[in-house]
């Protein structure tokens, strides 16, 4: 596993060894095998050096060293797809929420933009109006959100490899990602907002 530090390596030419290993320290069980082919295609010449050399030698287990590197990394993979899962999820019900509330916004604020494009705003100022308080509105939730993903990640940090919990290009993409959503939820509440007739929105109220 990758959280696991390397044990002390040596090398021991296999006919070196006295019969029963090294005092118990050194007792041969697996056989890595490097092919230039499809590596179970061999396997019925190894078994067969291996019975030349030693019939009562028992040969079981044998897998593709990527199928061993998959088993020491299951359980990680699935924690990362869980909480990927829910990570995305989150992600889209903040869109959802945003686009819901600058929706509901637009419709209270009705007569305020009539009387702002009557008054010869443009549709685009309006709607960047829009944006810009979906833009405000997400900040003001990234800022303590980068704060709680730093701790969480230094609390988790037996998790990470190769990453520091402080990482500023891990934490910019992930501020950077729920930005560009709120912008995005934002677009069609502002369009909403600059198609605004002027004359209906005062006749309203």
């Amino acid at each position: 596993g990758l959280e696991r530090t390397n044990e002390p390596q040596v090398y021991i030419p296999a006919r070196q060894p006295p019969e029963g290993g090294l005092g118990g320290l050194y007792v041969p069980k697996d056989l890595v095998i490097r092919a230039p082919t499809q590596a179970l295609s061999i396997v019925p010449a190894v078994r067969q050096a291996v019975r030349r050399a030693d019939p009562e030698q028992p040969i079981a287990d044998v897998r593709m060293m990527t199928d061993v590197v998959d088993g020491q990394f299951a359980t990680r993979n699935a924690q990362i797809r869980i909480l990927g899962a829910l990570a995305v999820l989150a992600l889209l019900l903040s869109a959802v929420g945003i686009h819901g509330l600058l929706a509901f916004t637009v419709a209270q604020r009705g007569r305020e933009i009539g009387v702002r494009l009557a008054l010869g705003a443009e549709p685009r100022s309006v709607a960047g109006m829009v944006v810009g308080d979906a833009a405000r509105m997400a900040l003001l939730g990234v800022v303590p959100g980068v704060i709680g993903a730093y701790l969480a990640a230094r609390a988790m940090s037996a998790l990470l490899f190769g990453v520091d919990p402080g990482d500023p290009w891990t934490l910019g993409a992930a501020a950077a990602l729920c930005m560009a959503t709120a912008v995005i939820a934002a677009l069609r509440p502002a369009m909403r907002a600059a198609r605004v007739n002027p004359i209906s929105a005062l006749k309203s109220d």
